[in-house]
């Protein structure tokens, strides 16, 4: 698989020149085509999107304000001045079902990691889950703390052998190729191996050209805490890993890892489910 169309949200939030850097380093490596959808509630009730140019028309307003200053600070970076960048707007729809349909059409997804609470001229509640959920691409998860973009040169997978970590894990293969240093972590008793061919992690790894280094660690009763203190130990600077659902009752609820390191990484995620 290529990494050949890059969708990214960019919002009316400081974070979104972040994700920007950082989707821009992405298109550059892996000489894809970046789409930039600009989205943003305004409110905590708030489910509709309004473009730039509708924002114009509303004199006086908030989100007037608020878009004419996430495009003075999305401009400084250039954005509309690069050659492979394309930039919309979701107009007059529901933010998440419009992102959701635009992403049919990339390989690889960018967002930004949402407040607890919700931020004006943010994504509206539950935007980030759905779209890893519900997308069915790999999505990559920038932390608004970051102060400068990551080059994802160490990268640490966390394995289990389960199709959602194989689905991320296959999703990041062109970022893996592309890294100094690969580490595969995995918290269990016995290593995880294909059933019959008794394949393993490194092996399918090498078949695509990636050295991987393997760490196979004790069972972990926080495995989202010993995940962020390994990817610190290891000086990682991304974090590739599965995606769990409860059940299909609660599908957009994610699993307390999923959940928490999402919530409390320091550094990007790259998630699929």
């Amino acid at each position: 698989m290529a990494i050949k169309s890059i969708l990214l949200h960019v919002d009316a939030t400081a974070a979104a020149a972040v994700r920007l850097e950082v989707a821009l380093q992405l298109a550059g490596r892996l000489d894809a085509k970046l789409t930039a959808v600009f989205a943003a509630a305004w409110d905590e009730q708030a489910s509709f999107a309004y473009s730039a140019a509708a924002a114009l028309d509303a004199r006086g307003s908030h989100p007037l304000a608020l878009h004419r200053d996430a495009e003075s600070r999305l401009r400084r970076h250039r954005l509309l001045e690069h050659a492979d960048v394309g930039w919309c707007d979701i107009v007059g729809e529901a933010i998440t079902p419009g992102f959701l349909a635009e992403s049919v059409y990339a390989d690889l997804l960018v967002v930004g990691r949402q407040p607890r609470s919700s931020e004006p001229g943010g994504a509206p509640p539950g935007f980030v889950e759905a779209v890893i959920l519900q997308s069915g691409r790999p999505t990559l998860v920038i932390p608004a703390g970051m102060h400068r973009p990551s080059a994802s040169q160490r990268v640490v997978v966390a394995w289990n052998g389960s199709l959602p970590s194989m689905r991320a894990l296959s999703g990041a293969l062109p970022l893996l190729r592309l890294a100094d240093r690969v580490h595969v972590v995995s918290w269990a008793r016995h290593a995880a191996v294909a059933p019959f061919s008794r394949v393993d992690v490194r092996e399918y790894l090498a078949r695509h050209g990636i050295d991987a280094e393997i760490h196979q660690e004790a069972v972990a009763s926080n495995v989202a805490g010993a995940l962020a203190g390994k990817a610190r130990e290891l000086s990682g600077d991304l974090i590739v890993m599965g995606c769990y659902g409860h059940s299909r009752a609660a599908e957009r609820v994610f699993g307390g890892t999923s959940r928490s390191i999402l919530a409390h990484a320091d550094i990007p995620v790259l998630m699929a489910h």
